[in-house]
């Protein structure tokens, strides 16, 4: 039986029923993390008119039915006092058949009335209602001409994120050690150094959000933002789902460049009580290097799975569980125009990730989520031999220098309590929690000796390394308890109050994060909100740091150009500089969202970021010592502005342009005791930070071209990174990061692509081109003010092509 009449059904807005053969049934599922929600309203609307075509409520069980619904393309949207607005994503109805439709629910304190389809990545809408967020589904992956079929490149197309030099994600402004990352409650960085060290198939990502800086308690061990990834529930029905099953070339097609197959395998294990999800997927991936003779390859080879199961247990009570194996092969990780392949290390890692969710909802008023999760992996990283490695002028030779083991296991166990309270100067939604999280690495490290040589081939410099093999370990255990309130003081107003206090295991001290942020919707019906908030955030320390003194010591002797020693050998003891603290940041943002008319929405932010405590390392010679000190700091600012036109599915245009700026201590711990380390130590200078990035427009979207055929074109424009001039001794020559920039970056990929039908299969194909108009764009610079080519850039980008190939269901 039908409920809220108020919106007509398909017979009544039309008139006429649709024909017994035409018609098709929705049965609609709607869930807060696979428990049932009842009393939801669920609207049936048209893709391609927006138009509802009929609206119901939710049963008991969370289900929703719409018998006699017209064949055609629809999705659901979900709204209830209590929750965030939900959308499914887009399907199809088939006459005769019954398609199955999940809705996942949010939790917040206030339901914004929005009368237009706002998809998940609107910039009006945002999983938190006071923190500025971007979030972007997993689908744009299919669609979008993505450097790389993962979740890391489709965080690169947001306007505030940034891909550096090296490879490695910053996003707003921060390094790539000082953001977060999690699923669901559990961490997912890399306890030992802090990286985002984990990989996901495609196919298995719902969606990804980046929260700037999120005012909410309940996250926390980060200083600059906090990216979610949300992965994808098993179905009613089984589904098997291969994609990406066509390569990429490069260069005229003379080599594959990519190929990325994905397997998507759900369905019920028991109908509507177990379900499975299981996501494959290989990566084979190169990008050469073109001003190197014979352009090697950067090469990634791995393979990921996802496995994912689903039970209800009753109608309030819920588990889900998730395993995770992501073992990798990078080939010529750090290769570039001034470090041939000989020269650089071969890496491998292997591990898995598993982890568990229940959520019980304990009354009408109350909800607990408890979080359990194991992380257990293994990085490998060797030289191709054992000669020294050389560092010239004109370029690199030898072997890298360092080798390393890293066993890294880590326990977390998160529990939280939500309560929600009306009536009482407002509605609240309190919710408390600790977080304990246990992590431990240990692994044998060696490094080699490292010779810096002058333009005419004479030895300028020589460091060596303690010849015993170190095998440093650090365990630690963190602990934290957080307290939250969000506030809806009014239908205007809302706040968001809340403390955390962390215990920093390796320092063995005590953070306390408070936080407040506000949003006030300025215009009625949310098409005007202002945002806006003030807090304080503590980063995790990465054990490394723990295990600084225990790392291999370097001698340096330096050298005329005659072959005489320049004063003595000096090494370098490894002392650390006082009592550490707690790398941390104060933080305010403010944020104007509003929607004009029912397809046009424009955003307007400002953040501003005082780093402070940072892991600093810096040689001092005349005494002999390499210090360790958290005494670095940084300084960020960014004013974003986003124009999105949204008319449809096939007509959603996105224009972002990002004006910020950002300097910090240089030396920081992670270049000198990371995954790839530079063995160049010199004295810290604090100048612009290695991806300042003063100017960068993203324009992307989704257009209809005709005769069905979709193009979804991603331009990027961006100013070039800085970099530093150097001499023959490998010194910096004036302050670092002002010699100058590389060339800004001009590139436009794009995706053209169409669904097609042969018998009863169904598929989607077409092609992806990236850096259409093969603009230069170089990567590399020549910084050594001794070579004849100081100052001249190398390693442009390549055009190169790829095929979009996907089935659905028949």
């Amino acid at each position: 039986m039908w409920h809220g009449a108020a919106v007509p059904t398909w017979t009544q807005a039309t008139g006429q029923p649709p024909l017994a053969s035409e018609a098709g049934r929705v049965v609609v599922t709607i869930a807060l993390e696979g428990v049932r929600i009842p009393g939801v309203t669920a609207s049936l609307r048209s893709v391609d008119g927006n138009v509802v075509v009929a609206q119901t409520t939710s049963d008991g069980i969370g289900q929703a039915t719409f018998p006699d619904v017209p064949a055609g393309r629809f999705v659901i949207t979900t709204t209830r006092d209590g929750f965030l607005d939900g959308e499914s994503s887009a399907f199809e109805v088939r006459g005769g058949a019954t398609a199955q439709v999940l809705v996942e629910m949010q939790l917040t304190f206030v339901r914004e009335s929005v009368e237009v389809v706002v998809p998940a990545n609107s910039p009006t809408e945002s999983l938190q209602p006071v923190a500025v967020s971007d979030v972007l589904t997993g689908a744009k992956m299919d669609i979008q001409p993505l450097a790389g079929d993962d979740f890391q490149s489709l965080l690169a197309v947001l306007p505030s994120t940034i891909r550096g030099p090296d490879g490695r994600l910053r996003i707003k402004g921060g390094a790539p050690t000082t953001g977060a990352l999690q699923m669901s409650s559990a961490s997912l960085n890399d306890p030992s150094t802090g990286d985002f060290d984990l990989e996901l198939p495609g196919g298995a990502v719902e969606s990804v959000e980046v929260l700037s800086n999120p005012f909410a308690a309940e996250y926390g061990r980060f200083s600059t933002s906090v990216t979610q990834v949300r992965t994808k529930r098993g179905t009613n029905e089984w589904v098997v789902k291969p994609t990406n099953l066509f390569p990429g070339f490069g260069k005229g097609f003379a080599f594959v460049n990519k190929l990325e197959p994905r397997l998507s395998i759900s369905g019920p294990l028991k109908q509507d009580r177990l379900l499975f999800g299981q996501y494959l997927q290989y990566r084979f991936a190169r990008t050469a290097v073109r001003s190197l003779p014979g352009e090697p390859q950067i090469g990634l080879d791995s393979f990921d799975s996802f496995t994912r199961l689903d039970a209800v247990l009753s109608s309030r009570h819920a588990l889900t569980g998730g395993v995770i194996y992501f073992p990798r092969e990078i080939k010529n990780p750090t290769l570039s125009t001034f470090r041939p392949p000989e020269t650089t290390p071969t890496f491998t890692q292997s591990g898995f990730s598993a982890g568990a969710a229940d959520r019980l909802i304990l009354t009408p008023q109350s909800f607990l989520e408890s979080t359990l999760a194991i992380r257990t992996f293994e990085i490998n990283e060797r030289p191709r031999g054992e000669a020294p490695m050389v560092y010239a002028p004109q370029g690199q030779s030898g072997h890298f220098f360092n080798r390393q083991e890293r066993e890294v296991r880590s326990f977390q166990l998160v529990e939280a309590l939500t309560v929600s309270k009306s009536d009482w100067l407002g509605q609240h939604l309190f919710k408390a929690g600790l977080d304990l999280q246990h992590s431990r690495f240990a692994g044998p490290v060696y490094s080699q000796e490292v010779n810096v040589l002058r333009l005419d081939g004479s030895l300028a410099e020589r460091t060596t390394y303690s010849p015993e093999l170190t095998n440093p370990e650090v365990s630690g255990l963190e602990l934290a308890v957080f307290v939250q309130d969000r506030w809806h003081v009014s239908d205007r107003l809302n706040l968001e109050l809340g403390v955390r206090a962390d215990r920093d295991a390796v320092v063995d001290r005590v953070n306390y994060s408070p936080r407040i942020g506000a949003a006030v919707s300025v215009l009625p019906e949310g098409r005007a909100i202002l945002r806006g908030g003030f807090g304080k955030f503590a980063e995790r320390t990465p054990l490394t740091v723990g295990a600084f003194t225990q790392y291999d010591v370097q001698t340096v002797s330096r050298f005329n150009a005659n072959g005489a020693a320049i004063g003595g050998p000096v090494t370098f003891t490894h002392v650390v500089d006082g009592a550490l603290k707690t790398p941390e940041s104060i933080v305010q943002t403010v944020a104007w969202d509003e929607r004009f008319g029912r397809r046009f929405f424009f955003k307007a932010a400002y953040l501003h970021r005082n780093g402070s405590h940072a892991y600093i390392v810096n040689p001092d010679p005349a005494t002999g010592v390499l210090t360790l000190a958290s005494s670095g700091a940084s300084k960020y600012w960014e004013v974003e502005t986003t124009g999105r036109f949204l008319a449809s599915e096939h007509r959603d245009v996105s224009v972002s342009y990002v004006r910020s700026h950002s300097t910090r201590d240089l030396n920081d711990y992670d270049q000198f005791y990371g995954n790839f380390r530079n063995p160049i130590i010199r004295p810290n200078d604090h100048s612009l930070s290695p991806t300042d990035v003063p100017n960068r427009m993203i324009v992307r979207g989704t257009l209809g071209v005709g005769g069905q055929w979709v193009l979804s074109p991603l331009y990027e424009w961006r100013s070039g990174f800085p970099w530093s001039a150097v001499d023959e001794f490998q010194d910096f020559v004036g302050t670092r990061n002002r010699s100058g920039r590389l060339p800004s970056v001009s590139t436009l990929d794009f995706t053209l692509a169409r669904p097609w039908h042969f018998r009863k299969y169904r598929f989607t194909a077409g092609i992806k081109v990236y850096n259409a108009f093969d603009t230069g764009d170089e990567r590399d610079v020549q910084a050594n003010v001794a070579a004849p080519d100081y100052g001249r850039f190398y390693n442009p980008i390549q055009r190169s092509i790829g095929f979009v190939f996907g089935t659905t269901r028949p």
